[in-house]
């Protein structure tokens, strides 16, 4: 006699559980990630190889570029960023992790690593990001990336300085187009660091920009 009940309030609940279902929003649609590749390993192997371990740490930013989102700039003074597009870690993360292994490649260096990394340092690579975004001036769009970097040696004293900028055209405002140019403009800074630091470090050289 109890069992008729039951089965009653179950058969009016499920239809209004299904009704609610209905006009739960929907979560929106999770963006296309995009990467960076490190720079290109160089064509001749150094001639030599620095006996020191180099420790690279997260580039400084501003809050707009510390960030998932691809970024882009219409005027000097706007900043944007592409809908449903993101990159696969913050943009200051994502560049330690692509530098890292583009010092690796070039052989330089006898280890390079993060500063995550419990490695004991002979030289550190500070750096602050300035600009890493799309810039669309004219109906013409460009990467830009600027970065400024510091070579610190284990007592603290600056070794050496130098800000790199790098700029790439790409062929349209979409974003793969865009993702392409910003990796291209990236390897020209990425490609300068290893023997920029290199130099650097050589014997008898004192502070340079």
């Amino acid at each position: 006699m109890t069992r008729a009940p039951r089965l009653l309030v179950l058969a009016v609940l499920v239809p209004l559980l299904a009704a609610c279902g209905s006009v739960l929003p929907k979560p929106p649609p999770s963006p296309d990630l995009y990467s960076l590749t490190p720079a290109p390993a160089p064509a001749t192997a150094p001639k030599s190889r620095l006996q020191l371990q180099l420790l690279v740490t997260v580039p400084q930013s501003t809050a707009a570029l510390d960030s998932i989102r691809i970024a882009l700039t219409q005027s000097p003074t706007t900043l944007e960023y592409y809908a449903d597009a993101a990159w696969t870690d913050y943009a200051p993360q994502l560049l330690q992790s692509m530098l890292v292994e583009t010092l690796e490649r070039s052989g330089l260096f006898a280890a390079v690593a993060r500063s995550s990394v419990n490695l004991r340092a002979d030289e550190t690579l500070n750096s602050d990001l300035r600009h890493f975004e799309a810039e669309i001036r004219g109906g013409a769009t460009q990467a830009r990336v600027e970065i400024d970097f510091k070579l610190v040696r284990i007592n603290g004293e600056i070794a050496a300085e130098k800000d790199f900028v790098a700029t790439a055209p790409a062929s349209s405002n979409a974003v793969p187009a865009v993702v392409e140019a910003i990796d291209n403009a990236t390897h020209q800074v990425f490609s300068q660091v290893g023997p920029w630091v290199a130099a650097s470090l050589a014997p008898g050289q004192g502070k340079n920009r």
